[in-house]
């Protein structure tokens, strides 16, 4: 197959793919103390500057902070320059992907969703990084270690590191102190705790419920059974356990929570972030980065409300981590690879990665930004940002391969038909999982 047709077929493929979308975040944009990642104005005057662009799906306010990141990197230096394009949404930005990888037109650099990542390293789209974080630009071994291991997993594929992560939430649980209080309970910390809770909200005759859960619920559920101990998908072998006892169980377990009336979906609402801000809910699991959906109409409707780190089931904690990276295309010349690695370097410098966290819900990238004094400031006046940061030592990525996105669409289906149409919880794992094992030989071998 030629390259050209073996590119096309990558686009039709990609035409069926489902994002994973991030939840939009608001913020101010102000100044930000920013460490240079490249050279200085001391260097070789004779250096010709070096161009790279920059493809991206933010928006609002993280389209604000975003800018402020590519401006402060480019005053930081005068070796590279950064142009920095904004793509629309997601979907948007995968189809002008598609068509420049047909086209042979590339950016330098862009924001990718983790599942589109394999896609692009097999039809050789992708820079392998490995040999050229290290540079001399780029990053330390020790800035490399710093990262959350949970999120370098999803950046991985065939043990090359295709990607870096930047714009990464995680599934939080927000609570209406209020309800909670007046059913004299703590904040739930596993999920029969939440049974409770809503056994009661039910006996009192409670319009509201326990749980709130988004329509797409399939994160919670996987959540859920890798916390029992399924192993769902296996990161390294790809081996599919998707409908084993524990994984079964799991959904049997949440499907009794929405029949028995201690747990829905956000139904006609789209996101549950709306209702839980209502008072519709005493919890809600959502996005890390959607603390400002919530916020505004909370204050509203008088809810005293807060975050906390996700029920256990089984008594483990696990988290799922959702969001994007970015990823350097092979058709750069080894100027601009060099121009690109300093940017990622500079952007998750301690300092830009807390910064970043500030301005748009997203949680920082290392460890060491937990340390940066504007960031413990931050989370002192915004406690309900802090679960999230709780969660980063025990996160981890939903394994990536090629037909990640037909696989989702799967899923995404079955979960729709167990919970709208009473599918048999085993019955259609089972469906599920062979149809996934399908997918995975048929698109990896």
């Amino acid at each position: 197959m030629s390259k050209r047709k073996s590119l096309l077929k990558f686009g039709a493929g990609l035409m069926v793919s489902s994002s994973i979308l991030l939840a939009a975040c608001g913020g101010t944009t102000e100044g930000t103390e920013t460490e240079s990642a490249a050279g200085t104005s001391d260097q070789s005057e004779n250096t010709e500057e070096v161009n790279i662009t920059f493809w991206h799906a933010m928006n609002g306010p993280h389209q604000e902070a975003i800018t402020a990141l590519t401006e402060d990197f480019n005053d930081s230096q005068d070796l590279y320059t950064v142009e920095e394009m904004n793509q629309g949404d997601y979907d948007t930005l995968e189809q002008s992907i598609m068509a420049s990888g047909v086209s042979g037109d590339l950016p330098t650099i862009s924001q990718l969703t983790p599942g589109l990542v394999p896609d692009l390293a097999t039809n050789e789209l992708l820079l392998p990084l490995d040999d050229i974080l290290t540079g001399e630009n780029g990053f330390t071994q020790e800035e490399l270690d710093d990262i959350y291991p949970g999120f370098m997993e999803s950046s991985l594929y065939n043990e090359k590191t295709y990607a870096m992560p930047f714009s990464k939430s995680t599934r939080v649980m927000y609570y209406n102190q209020d309800l909670l209080d007046e059913y004299g309970v703590e904040v739930p910390t596993t999920w029969e705790e939440v049974k409770a809770l809503g056994e009661k909200m039910v006996a009192a005759g409670d319009d509201s419920v326990a749980m709130g859960l988004e329509n797409a619920y399939e994160m919670e559920y996987e959540t859920m059974a890798r916390q029992n101990g399924s192993t769902f998908i296996d990161g390294e072998t790809l081996e599919v356990d998707i409908d084993s006892p524990e994984s079964v169980e799991t959904l049997e377990f949440l499907m009794g929570l929405i029949d028995e009336g201690y747990a829905r979906t956000a139904g006609e609402d789209g996101y549950f972030s709306g209702p839980f801000a209502r008072g519709e809910s005493a919890l809600y699991i959502g996005s890390s980065a959607g603390l400002a959906h919530v916020e505004p109409v909370a204050e509203e409707n008088g809810i005293n409300w807060s975050t906390a780190e996700l029920p256990t089931y089984n008594d483990t904690p696990l988290t799922i981590f959702a969001g994007n990276d970015l990823g350097v295309f092979s058709s750069a010349t080894e100027e601009e690879q060099e121009a690109a690695v300093a940017f990622l370097s500079f952007l998750l410098k301690p300092e830009n990665t807390a910064y970043w966290s500030m301005e748009t819900g997203y949680v920082p990238i290392s460890r060491a930004a937990l340390e940066v004094p504007e960031y413990k400031t931050y989370l002192e006046e915004n406690p309900a940002a802090e679960a999230a940061t709780l969660e980063l030592e025990y996160g981890i990525s939903a394994p990536s391969f090629v037909g990640y996105g037909e696989y989702r669409n799967e899923l995404l289906n079955t979960m729709d038909d167990v919970l709208v149409n009473d599918a048999n919880e085993q019955e259609a794992l089972t469906e599920l999982d062979k149809k996934t094992e399908d997918i995975i030989s048929k698109n990896n071998k």
